[in-house]
């Protein structure tokens, strides 16, 4: 799985968000219109989309397709967040949390952190 452009993203955002199938239609009335994108626009991301295979196309009624996800945004994120890990930090998580600490983390942030961690040393425990 490659990483998908901001553009390509948005789009499967927008699909991710949709009950499937989806048609350009709904991405026209949405993001098409906010972009002020051509409907040709549309058609040649939904192509790209369909060749990296994380769509797959259905032919509809007269010129119409359907879209359907191949993949989730679950296993999309999981996959960009790995990668970002790597790149970044060289795979270590607390270089991840370290940067995260300048930030300007509110409470909540951190309790659902530290929530996080007690979750993970219990499946841990439980494992081994």
């Amino acid at each position: 799985m490659q990483r998908l452009p901001d553009t390509e993203f948005e789009i499967m955002d927008l699909i991710w968000n949709s009950a499937p199938p989806v048609t350009t239609g709904t991405v026209m009335e949405t993001l098409g219109r906010e972009r002020q994108w051509k409907l040709q626009t549309v058609v040649t991301l939904f192509g790209r989309l369909c060749e990296r295979g994380f769509l797959r196309v259905q032919k509809g009624i007269g010129r119409s397709h359907h879209y359907f996800p191949l993949i989730s945004r679950q296993d999309y994120l999981a996959m960009e967040t790995e990668a970002f890990l790597h790149r970044y930090h060289k795979r270590s998580v607390v270089s991840l949390l370290v940067s995260l600490g300048e930030a300007d983390l509110s409470d909540t942030d951190i309790e659902e952190l530290r929530s996080f961690v007690r979750d993970a040393a219990r499946k841990e425990d439980a494992h081994g």
